[in-house]
Formats: structure tokens, C-alpha cells, sequence
């Protein structure tokens, strides 16, 4: 239901809820990020990375609905910070595989003991499955209509 002088937003609509539920969940894990010289893309970047095998900069982009240019971005700070490198792909030279390094490897366990103190503090352990279930649905749905 609709107030008769609605905004743009309106805390009785779910995707509004969620909206703010992403953008807090965004702010908590980039300053925890922040003592790694890290963001939540960069993260999200570099654990893809971790999970791919011969893995490239459009296919991290397809993956993560990201953009080119905020994946080419991310992977420059990645280098830079020496958690990443690219290789060059013995199929293709016109590609570049990218690869995690030791250093990178060292934050995979501290990125997810982050997002476990997120979770535990949202209470998710609480969650019903059929909660989770019926959310992962339509996270899905909502990442098909954007496609």
C-alpha cells in the first residue's frame, strides 16, 4: 500500500527494505575492508579470483554484474597491492588470466571470518530455510530481469 504523498522512498515497500539492507551491509564490510586497503569490490574481485580457475577481467565482470571499466579498476588496486597478478593466456595473447598471489591468499580466511561476524551479528543463524530459500529466488529473479 501506497501513503498519499509518497517519496521516492517508502519503508512499507520490500524493495526499498532491501535497498537499505544492501547499502548498510555495503558500509559495514568496506570499513572493516579498510585496515586492508581494500573495498567490497575489490574483495568481491579478488575471491572470485580465489574460486576461478583461468579466470579473465570480462568473465569477473559477467559474474559479478559489474562493470568493465569497475572491474579494470579493482584489478589495478589488486595488483598494485601485490594480491593479484595477470598472466597471459596461452590460448589467447590478446587475454590475461588473472591469478591470486601468496599475498592474496593470506586474506581469503580474513575476508570470510568478516562476512561470518556480519552474518552472526544480523542473527542470519536465526533465519528459517524457507526464508533463505524463498530470497536466494529472488535475488536470482531480480539479477535475470537486469540481464
Amino acid at each position: 500500500m501506497y501513503s498519499r504523498n509518497p517519496g521516492f522512498y517508502d519503508c512499507n515497500r520490500l524493495g526499498d527494505n532491501l535497498f537499505i539492507f544492501h547499502k548498510n551491509h555495503k558500509t559495514y564490510l568496506n570499513n572493516a575492508l579498510m585496515e586492508y586497503n581494500l573495498n567490497l569490490i575489490q574483495a568481491l574481485c579478488l575471491l572470485r579470483i580465489y574460486n576461478g580457475d583461468n579466470i579473465n577481467q570480462k568473465e569477473l565482470s559477467d559474474d559479478l554484474y559489474l562493470t568493465k571499466g569497475a572491474i579494470t579498476k579493482a584489478i589495478k588496486k589488486l595488483e598494485e597491492n601485490e594480491y593479484i597478478c595477470r598472466e597471459q593466456s596461452c590460448w589467447d595473447r590478446r587475454n590475461n588470466i588473472l591469478k591470486i598471489t601468496s599475498k592474496g591468499l593470506d586474506l581469503i580466511p580474513i575476508l570470510d571470518a568478516i562476512n561470518r561476524e556480519w552474518e552472526s551479528k544480523m542473527g542470519f543463524d536465526e533465519l528459517s530455510e524457507e526464508f533463505v530459500e524463498t530470497f536466494r529466488k529472488l535475488s536470482a529473479k531480480s539479477a535475470q530481469l537486469n540481464k
